[in-house]
């Protein structure tokens, strides 16, 4: 023994002692890269975010349309391409579909065993069925229950629903045609002669008038009839009565639209401050514990893309300048505040709207400002941010390279990836260089052990 100690002990402290200056490197190295791969992706996520709410913007953010009506004959849905206006609607007359019934003692009154059953739905032959009873009742023993399934069931239904509405005394068979409409009324006869059933509602069309036009229809629901505006008729209006529709830009969806795409900016240069900052400096510091704050409740408005990305979403302690002297990313900070500064084609800036930049470098949103500036001039707003050359174009450019699939951030976490790989691959070299020298250790000391036991062995014969 060594001081007390086996071979195999003290060659595994010392190559411990050997190792311990290389492993540490290494680790510093792995803790640098990952930190910085982590960062990448944050950044990543938040220029995601920022083309989301560019997107937005973009796209029908200034487009939408809202509705209201004065009463509850009627229901309005439109989309983005309804022309704003009022409207005056009255409904005469609302759609319903041919009824018809026959009186029958019980629901197991039997069917008689001959004679054919005719039904026809609108004016043309073929969208009609028969139904002979010597077929189906042979054996005398079928129902009006059965017909009620024979005609629901039949392959050919042109489009008639057969029902058993039962009165206390009797039951009757009621027919309904499927569809609404003057033209789909019902023809039922037996062997060409009248089959004795009673109308309960007739065949007709939807009748009313908007703007003074008159409007016929075979459903109670009027698509598109004027363009991007549906009108599902509920009622009738009493005579002399109307409803009035409005159809007008959703300010509501648009300041969304601004106010989401002010704090995707705000997140944006946030997070570029953090993770580029030197050590030590207070700029934001002051901001920070609102900013995390602002972003858990951001976290919880995100659209259903956020809440699928896997990506880290929030600055460590540990994260605070892990980026410093990335000047492509302080780069884009600078000119992402630059580009807000400049007036859009039409001459209008983001202060006009009642967006300001404060001394930290994030913009503010007066939502009064922004709610009536919307409300005043939609249209020139609109361009202001997606006109050619506009606010969206220079953001887009000074984003799309660094997004791209063959852009900057990509090229870094390759590149941080490729170290990551070339540090594991030093440290299983390591491992593997350091079992060898244990084993060295160990057949050294083990020999050395076997030398100072033999002679111990030996001094004891001249004891």
């Amino acid at each position: 023994m060594i001081s007390g100690m086996s071979a195999a002990t003290f060659s595994e402290q010392l190559v411990s002692a050997d190792r311990m200056g290389k492993d540490q490197l290494f680790q510093n190295s792995l803790t640098k890269y990952n930190s910085q791969i982590d960062a990448y992706e944050i950044l990543e996520s938040s220029l995601d975010k920022m083309s989301r709410k560019l997107e937005a913007i973009n796209g029908d953010a200034f487009e939408s349309k809202t509705s209201s009506i004065s009463d509850d004959n009627a229901s309005i849905t439109v989309d983005s391409d309804a022309p704003a206006g009022n409207y005056d609607l009255s409904v005469t007359q609302l759609a319903q579909s041919h009824q018809l019934t026959k009186a029958f003692a019980s629901e197991d009154a039997v069917l008689p065993t001959t004679g054919q059953l005719n039904i026809q739905v609108g004016a043309d032959p073929a969208d009609a069925i028969t139904i002979d009873f010597s077929v189906i009742n042979t054996d005398g023993t079928r129902t009006v229950a059965d017909l009620r399934d024979v005609i629901n069931n039949h392959s050919d239904n042109p489009g008639v629903q057969a029902s058993l509405v039962r009165t206390g005394g009797q039951v009757e068979l009621m027919m309904t045609a499927k569809d609404s409409g003057a033209s789909n009324n019902l023809a039922i006869d037996l062997d060409g002669a009248d089959w004795g059933m009673t109308q309960r509602k007739a065949a007709q069309d939807a009748k009313a008038t908007l703007n003074g036009i008159d409007i016929t229809s075979s459903s109670n629901y009027l698509e598109n009839v004027i363009d991007g505006v549906s009108i599902e008729l509920n009622q009738t209006h009493a005579a002399g009565e109307s409803s009035s529709i409005k159809v007008e830009s959703d300010a509501s969806a648009s300041e969304q639209a601004v106010e989401d795409f002010v704090d995707a900016f705000n997140d944006l240069l946030d997070n570029i401050d953090k993770l580029t900052r030197s050590l030590g400096s207070t700029v934001v510091d002051e901001e920070d514990s609102k900013n995390d704050q602002d972003d858990d409740d951001d976290d919880d408005d995100d659209d259903d893309d956020d809440d699928d990305d896997d990506s880290p979403s929030s600055i460590t302690e540990d994260q605070l300048g892990v980026l410093k002297g990335d000047i492509t990313l302080r780069m884009l900070q600078n000119n992402m505040r630059n580009s807000v500064f400049d007036a859009a084609p039409n001459g209008m800036r983001l202060s006009d709207i009642g967006i300001e930049m404060g001394r930290d470098g994030k913009l503010s949103t007066d939502s009064d400002t922004l709610s009536k500036a919307l409300k005043s001039d939609p249209d020139a707003i609109r361009e202001m941010f997606t006109a050619n050359d506009s606010l969206i174009d220079r953001i887009d450019t000074l984003i799309d390279p660094l997004t791209n699939s063959t852009g900057y951030l990509n090229l870094k976490q390759n590149n941080l990836d490729m170290q990551v790989e070339s540090v594991e691959d030093n440290m299983a070299k390591l491992d593997y260089q350091m079992e060898q020298r244990y084993q060295i250790y160990l057949a050294q000391f083990t020999a050395m052990e076997n030398t100072i036991n033999a002679l111990s062995s030996a001094s004891e014969l001249f004891q």
